[in-house]
């Protein structure tokens, strides 16, 4: 990108080497004793012309450190002084400096570095001792709070015979602060704004639209809350995603928005009725594999713009026989999504320069912030948020490379801000995962933004990420790599694509369409489908030298085995003569797992480890296949790309063809320069590592449903497939009802089409039949709440039983006697006799609770059983989950009289009070009290509803 500020660089008068140690720059104490612009400017003056950009980079490392040992607040106001005085080398290089540094002490603390002295105003300090004669308070207090009866002077330290009022009611009132009160509050009043409107990605593109109305930033302004595969849930609204041009799986149903994506193109070559849009011109030469050449000769392929990306393919209806849907699916020749949006701004003006933003002094206000600095702290804990506020802190610090953002783009500086507000609701929501990740997934949009506007990332920048994140995860052939091995990875549009192209390539050069398949039973179901597409039939008389594998399955049955791989590749090897064309192995890496204890191989350096003599000497080509819409995109979806990356025999002629089709089919698609790329990279470069953590605590939530809240006969497969180590996937099927039914009535969990989604979510139509469930990130609390029940009714198997029961529960007709057999079984289970029985008790009663909601009928049965629940409080029960069965009891009352029975009144009560203010209004107008009494419950269940009337 071009910086506004670049030219500073050369301007700034920087000496050549280092002439001093290093120190503070002058001015620091006037800054520290009175922070403001000019005390600012004058140590911005001081790093940029009195020091050599070393010493200056050096000495910035020691003003961030300076920095972290004040008050969040203090180090957020005081580094956003400084970074917006600055520019050029040394603004980038205080961008930098800061993200290494975190705060010194904990956001729970007020740091002691600086010793204050007692402050002569009373109102500072007040006797805890009580005076002898209290003066009377005032009902009401005209000029604000009156101190001497401040809320919170209870909180004060035992031991203690003063407390510091004005600091005790800056940390209740200090909305900066994420320990604070305020800071509490605000984010709740947040949260519920946005939760009574339109879902929150809409609400973004309605307010940014305007703003860059025909430019070329418009479609970035689009793409917002775009998904490769979107929920499937009726939009709810509020902290969701939401975008008119998604589709439930872009690779296979993107046609569902083909038409109004291509309304907004500007484009001059439109495709014609009949014809069909793909990836790239070279979709021509892999479509060999699946027509003949009668056909392949009447096709035509011509790029919509320029000489590559997407292009058109035309002469198909020539040939109404062919699926040509499917096969073009199953190639991986779907269009990019993100180079349609492009294509609507082409023409376009860029937006004007905008002076009066400074990004980059946002930015590092957002990273030393006192709520970024409390996501710090929850990613180096123990929660189940912890690798997710880890995964968003790395992105966020990310921003800080390369050239930083675009510093006077006033996009980017929307974006920022709406980062810093969902940030707010992340850690707010520490003990509310489900809402923490929701605001999570909003994030990538913004991240999105700021990478999109600047792009700093290359196609060079793509390939050496993707080097360093394979060397890392494999080792093992490092000392082989530019000496003896070349690597070399390209950016695809899809897993399929890279599949795909990977087969033509091993395919085309050897003269025959036969793979042999070491793994084909934990292989992803689609690679059979490709291959039995191919024009010469299924998979019989295979040939030895290509073979097709999966690192880890994605219908996990079979435990994989890298080991065993190995094994069978080189035992391929043997018949391998001089002369002969390299074996090629295609490997899908989508699903990677992280070794069972620290120090271990990955399963990727096992397998890369195993053969690399092979590949060093010219004997086996490794393509590796991988779709960064899965665990790679950390849980959001957000992109549809993939990579393929080629390891062959350094100058070995034999690979040559193999090597320069590959980066082909990298330059014809051109992916590189386009907005998905920048977030692909970004991802890679700064989040790679969180990929494998986000999977191996996916995976322990997958280990727990298995064991716990839905235990299967391990011999019988139609009941679903056992724990594979790893691998976050599991796949259920019911004896009775329809599995794809039942599940759909899950609505606590979200349905998709695809998989490694934060929230967890499942899909259906699994052959067998099955549904795959996909853990997410939630507390154990939440996988009991959405699992427990289905499972144990599925299995017949009432709580604390050692097996199925005589009868088999028939689950298409649920009654609400058999759920309420098992609530009995539950209660005749000591707390002494299951650790986990006690532990998520009242978890497994709201499982109950929920499951019977979704599927006994009639549904205004279950009233007793909801009153039930909520006649006692609910414990470690999550508050989504309150509030689900909270508003599904008002919906079965509301526009009915209630009666006076105080334990139904007691119930609403406590049903109101977990609800949102937004939620509850629209169902407290609605409430018909006039029958309900005086009692106590009844008085209380009134003030709920005028308040909320506004009353």
């Amino acid at each position: 990108m071009s910086h506004s500020d670049s030219a500073s660089t050369t301007g700034t008068q920087q000496k050549t080497q280092a002439t001093t140690p290093v120190a503070l720059p002058k001015g620091w104490q006037a800054f520290v004793a009175k922070p403001d612009a000019t005390t600012a400017g004058a140590v911005a003056k001081a790093l940029e012309e009195d020091m050599s950009l070393t010493d200056a980079l050096a000495s910035m490392r020691l003003v961030a450190e300076a920095l972290a040992k004040r008050s969040a607040g203090e180090r957020s106001a005081m580094s956003r002084l400084v970074a917006s005085r600055l520019s050029g080398d040394v603004a980038r290089g205080f961008l930098k400096a800061t993200a290494a540094v975190r705060l010194a002490h904990s956001t729970l603390e007020t740091p002691k570095e600086q010793p204050v002295p007692q402050s002569g105003n009373v109102l500072h300090s007040l006797d805890l001792l009580p005076p002898k004669k209290l003066q009377e308070v005032p009902a009401t207090t005209p000029h604000g709070r009156d101190r001497q009866k401040f809320e919170a002077l209870d909180l004060a330290a035992a031991g203690k015979v003063t407390v510091d009022l004005v600091e005790l009611e800056r940390r209740t009132d200090d909305v900066r602060d994420a320990s604070s009160v305020g800071h509490l509050l605000e984010a709740l009043e947040l949260v519920n704004s946005i939760g009574g409107k339109a879902a929150y990605s809409k609400e973004r593109r309605a307010e940014l639209g305007p703003k860059v109305a025909d430019t070329t930033q418009e479609h970035i302004v689009e793409q917002i809350g775009f998904r490769a595969a979107k929920t499937q849930r009726l939009d709810k609204g509020g902290l969701s995603t939401q975008n008119q041009l998604a589709a439930t799986y872009w690779r296979t149903n993107f046609r569902d928005t083909l038409k109004d994506f291509l309304n907004k193109l500007r484009v001059s070559g439109k495709p014609g009725p009949s014809d069909l849009l793909v990836n790239s011109p070279r979709v021509l030469r892999k479509l060999g594999m699946m027509v003949g050449p009668e056909v392949l000769s009447g096709l035509k392929i011509t790029p919509l713009s320029g000489t590559s990306g997407i292009s058109v393919l035309s002469g198909t209806d020539k040939h109404t026989g062919v699926a040509w849907d499917v096969i073009l699916e199953e190639l991986g020749a779907t269009p990019s999504a993100y180079q349609l949006y492009e294509l609507m701004d082409m023409g376009k003006n860029p937006p004007p320069t905008d002076f009066t933003v400074d990004t980059r002094a946002d930015l590092v206000e957002l990273i030393t912030c006192s709520p970024f600095s409390r996501l710090q702290e929850i990613a180096r804990g123990k929660g189940g948020l912890a690798p997710v506020c880890a995964m968003v802190e790395h992105l966020v610090l990310g921003l800080t490379d390369e050239l930083g953002p675009d510093r006077f783009d006033a996009l980017t500086a929307n974006a920022l801000g709406s980062l810093s507000r969902l940030l707010d609701i992340v850690v707010e929501n520490e003990e509310n995962p489900s809402v923490a990740m929701r605001a999570v997934d909003l994030m990538m949009d913004e991240i999105g933004i700021v990478v999109a506007t600047a792009k700093n990332y290359t196609w060079t920048d793509y390939r050496e990420t993707m080097r360093q994140v394979l060397l890392e995860r494999a080792p093992g052939i490092a000392p082989l790599v530019d000496k003896r091995i070349q690597l070399d990875s390209h950016l695809m549009s899809s897993g399929m694509d890279s599949l795909g192209t990977a087969l033509w390539i091993a395919l085309s050069s050897r003269g025959h369409d036969q793979v042999s398949r070491p793994t084909e039973e934990i292989d992803y179901f689609e690679t059979g489908l490709l291959l039995g597409k191919l024009k010469k039939g299924e998979t019989a008389a295979p040939s030895e030298d290509v073979l097709i594998a999966a690192l880890n399955p994605s219908t996990p049955f079979d435990a994989p085995s890298a080991a065993k791989l190995v094994v069978d590749v080189l035992k391929g090897l043997e018949t391998h003569k001089k002369g002969d064309a390299p074996f090629a192995l295609i490997l899908d890496t989508t699903i990677e797992v992280t070794p069972k204890s620290p120090g271990d191989q990955t399963q990727l350096d096992v397998v890369l480890s195993g053969l690399k003599d092979a590949v060093a000497d010219g004997r086996l080509e490794v393509f590796l296949c991988k779709s960064f819409q899965k665990y790679a995109s950390f849980g959001t979806g957000k992109v549809a790309a993939g990579d393929l990356t080629m390891l062959s025999m350094k100058g070995n002629l034999a690979s040559a063809f193999a090597r320069s089709e590959a980066l082909l089919q990298d330059l014809d698609l051109d992916l590189a320069r386009h907005d998905e790329a920048q977030l692909v990279i970004h991802m890679l470069r700064h989040g790679h590592r969180d990929e494998l953590a986000l999977v191996r605590s996916a995976a322990g939530n997958a280990r727990f449903v298995d064991e716990f809240c839905w235990p299967i006969d391990r011999s019988d497969r139609r009941q679903g497939s056992s724990y594979v180590e790893g691998i976050p996937l599991l796949l259920r099927g019911t004896p009775t009802g329809k599995v794809d039914d039942l599940f759909r009535n899950l609505v606590m969990i979200d349905r998709r089409d695809s998989f490694s989604f934060l929230r967890t979510s499942y899909v259906g139509g699994i052959p067998g039949p099955y549904a795959r469930i996909n853990p997410g990130h939630e507390s154990k609390e939440t996988m009991v709440e959405c699992f427990y029940a289905f499972g144990h009714l599925a299995a017949s198997t009432p709580p604390g039983a050692k097996g199925p029961g005589k009868t088999q529960v028939d689950l298409a007709a649920l009654t609400l006697g058999t759920v309420n057999e098992h609530l009995e079984a539950l209660a005749r289970v000591p707390n002494t006799e299951d650790a986990d029985i006690a532990r998520y008790r009242n978890s497994i009663v709201a499982s109950y609770c929920a499951f019977a909601v979704q599927n006994v009928r009639p549904k205004g049965s279950v009233v007793p059983l909801l009153v039930e629940f909520f006649a006692r409080p609910a414990g470690r029960v999550t508050i989504e989950t309150q509030r689900y069965l909270a508003g599904e009891l008002f919906s079965l009352v509301q526009g009915r009289d209630l009666d006076d029975t105080p334990a139904t009144l007691a119930a609403l009560g406590r049903a109101a009070v977990v609800l949102p203010a937004w939620w509850f209004a629209p169902i407290a107008g609605k409430l018909k009290l006039g029958r309900i009494g005086d009692s106590e419950e009844a008085k209380r269940l009134r003030e709920l509803v005028d308040r909320a009337l506004g009353r």
